[in-house]
């Protein structure tokens, strides 16, 4: 994926400027927000993320660099370039969601995202786990949607054992045959969000979280 490149170099420590406070998730998620609130200002942006709003603006200069965003009065918009990295982005990773599973998952706030087709590219979870805690999680499952089932890969059938969770899931992730969906769970909704994403781009092919 083209795509995945783009967000590596956006957040490298090879560009020019001041070395990033920011991860990979956070140009995800930029991404993300700009496309769905055209006209979002630094500001904004800087709250939604989770960042301070010196940080927003080296992620924009960035984002800039790489021709993917511009600026002007009325805030941040994403150029045509970026719109179609975006496409391409969605078409095999959901936006992040929040969902409400504090009955059965330790923590404060929990975000699940689908990556879709993402069954077959998924082992044991581990990678996933691994790369959401470096994020900012502080734990992370990887589930699978095969035969309207919701697996956990090597471990455990989590329809036949948790019905309750398993449905809960279904309702609010809606995947498809073959989807991965991964859930993130944090002490704060931003480190819940890096880490879902960061799983998310790891299943993807992005390494190095």
């Amino acid at each position: 994926m083209k795509v995945l490149e783009v967000i590596r170099r956006a957040s490298s420590q090879g560009q020019p400027g001041p070395l990033p406070s920011f991860s990979h998730s956070h140009v995800v998620r930029a991404i993300y927000l700009i496309a769905e609130s055209p006209g979002m200002g630094r500001k904004r942006l800087a709250e939604a993320l989770g960042l301070g709003e010196g940080v927003a603006r080296t992620l924009l200069s960035r984002l800039k660099a790489e021709g993917l965003v511009e600026t002007d009065r009325a805030g941040c918009f994403l150029t045509e370039a970026a719109k179609a990295l975006y496409s391409e982005l969605t078409a095999k990773m959901g936006r992040p969601q929040l969902l409400d599973i504090r009955n059965t998952w330790p923590y404060p706030f929990s975000v699940g995202i689908v990556v879709r087709g993402g069954a077959s590219l998924v082992r044991r979870g581990l990678e996933q786990r691994d790369a959401a805690i470096r994020a900012g999680a502080k734990g992370a499952m990887t589930l699978v949607y095969h035969s309207d089932r919701l697996l956990m890969p090597g471990i455990s059938d989590v329809t036949a054992e948790h019905p309750e969770f398993a449905n809960k899931i279904l309702e609010e992730m809606r995947p498809e045959e073959g989807d991965a969906i991964i859930v993130a769970g944090a002490e704060s909704l931003h480190d819940a969000e890096n880490g879902a994403v960061a799983a998310a781009l790891v299943t993807l092919g992005l390494e190095h979280i």
